[in-house]
């Protein structure tokens, strides 16, 4: 094979793997930016912590989950979470008061009783 050849060949695999990489690149989502999905499910995934809030219970887990109970956990809820990143600990000081975190460094805030959380 001449040298023109494999110089062809090798400017076409680095200009196809370039191709490749900025194609990963581009479909790349960070669980930071992206909020946790409603699901029917959510109350039978893993769950990592539960706290008191109140007379609710609030439960945190995988995907963004956060799930809260006003029944004593015979039902749960979803609450509204702008992350998807795994939650793994949950604390309320107060009854409305509450923070949440997890893998990627999250840390979440609810003034609600952890119907609804916000990204610190």
């Amino acid at each position: 094979m001449g040298s023109f050849n494999k110089f062809a060949l090798l400017a076409l695999g680095i200009a196809l793997g370039s191709l490749q990489g900025m194609a990963q690149a581009a479909t790349f989502v960070d669980v930071l930016d992206l909020p946790a999905r409603s699901s029917e499910l959510a109350s039978r995934s893993p769950l990592r912590d539960v706290a008191r809030a109140g007379d609710r219970l609030v439960a945190v887990g995988l995907r963004g989950h956060i799930l809260y109970s006003e029944d004593a956990g015979k039902s749960w809820q979803q609450a509204s979470v702008p992350v998807s990143s795994d939650l793994n600990a949950v604390h309320f000081p107060a009854a409305k008061q509450g923070w949440a975190v997890g893998n990627d460094g999250v840390v979440l805030h609810s003034r609600d009783g952890g119907a609804s959380w916000e990204k610190q």
